[in-house]
């Protein structure tokens, strides 16, 4: 298989990267096409794919090595690739794939991410709100207004202006999409089980959303399972929406797209009640553990500035008995 690789490979300039599902891959030409070479490994045994109860849910597929690690092997990602395909939901082709090496061939899909959609939606709004009154204007207006009243206008308009706009066609359509493309593979009974706005690509060529980054994908007819995979999307979305240079409108865009996706999928499932269910039951487990780790964060915070308050103290003491 290494010998049919390489002679169909025509390199473009290597470019190493590694992915946040332990995937490292280059990207090439082969047989004409552009494509990446991705190192699953080995990983995945026979029942990989499937749903296994003797394992927790984030190992079921198998690791790098074959054993109980997170990410799955060249069998379990092109199993459940080529699941996907036949459920109707669009996934790169797999052009070559090596089982004794866990190398793979696969097409690179070009066009944005949902991740770059949402952060060409947030710059516009950015630039859109630009061509807001001059400050003096606004400056006028504040002062007829009470401080009270003009205070909780402010709050809203800062939380409301962006949330009151629609999405842009691109995304919205994006959104929608998706939603149908996971109603088709949780109704097929299989999750994603790695969704983010990095595996989510609108293809350049017709406007097609295509699954990427199967790593972590498996069999299931649990509607737990499901709601889990929707909500993981809604939590990625919301992290990399805070890591943003605008995170408070990145938010709002983010909150305004999962929603749209729930929408699609509502109408599209024919399962969704149960999903729907779970769902609610999964954000609250979720609330409830992000705010114990914020507490734990802020307890190892608070002990950490102590601990420097303290040493600063003896520090200080230290050099006024030098003095003496």
């Amino acid at each position: 298989m290494a010998e049919s690789i390489e002679a169909g490979v025509a390199r473009l300039p290597e470019t190493d990267v590694t992915s946040g599902a332990l995937e490292s891959y280059k990207l090439i030409t082969f047989l004409g096409r552009p494509a990446i070479v991705l190192t699953l490994g080995t990983g995945g045994g026979p029942s990989s794919g499937e749903r296994s109860h003797k394992r927790s849910r984030p190992n079921d597929a198998g690791d790098l090595r074959g054993g109980d690690g997170a990410p799955g092997g060249i069998r379990q990602v092109v199993r459940s690739m080529l699941r996907a395909q036949k459920l109707g939901v669009l996934v790169p082709l797999v052009y070559d794939a090596d089982v004794v090496s866990g190398v793979a061939v696969m097409e690179a899909v070009a066009g944005p991410r949902l991740r770059d959609l949402l952060a060409a939606a947030v710059a516009g709004s950015e630039s859109g709100s630009a061509s807001r009154p001059e400050p003096e204007q606004v400056q006028e207006q504040q002062q007829v207004v009470e401080p009270s009243a003009a205070a909780a206008d402010a709050a809203a308009s800062a939380a409301g202006t962006t949330a009151s706009k629609p999405l842009p066609p691109e995304l919205d359509r994006t959104a929608t999409l998706l939603g149908r493309t996971l109603a088709k593979l949780h109704d097929g009974g299989q999750v994603h089980n790695n969704l983010s706005g990095a595996t989510v690509v609108l293809r350049e060529n017709d406007g097609a959303v295509v699954l990427t980054g199967f790593s972590r994908s498996f069999n299931t007819i649990v509607a737990l399972d499901k709601a889990q995979d929707l909500a993981a999307l809604e939590t990625a979305l919301l992290e990399e929406a805070a890591a943003a240079q605008q995170p408070q409108r990145a938010v709002i865009f983010a909150t305004q797209v999962f929603d749209k996706v729930l929408s699609s999928y509502r109408s599209s499932s024919h399962l969704w009640s149960a999903t729907h269910n779970k769902l609610a039951d999964v954000r609250r487990t979720t609330g409830a553990r992000q705010q114990e780790q914020q507490h734990q964060h802020a307890t190892k915070r608070a002990k950490r500035d102590a601990e420097e308050d303290a040493a600063e103290e003896e520090q200080k003491e230290d050099g006024a008995t030098c003095g003496e």
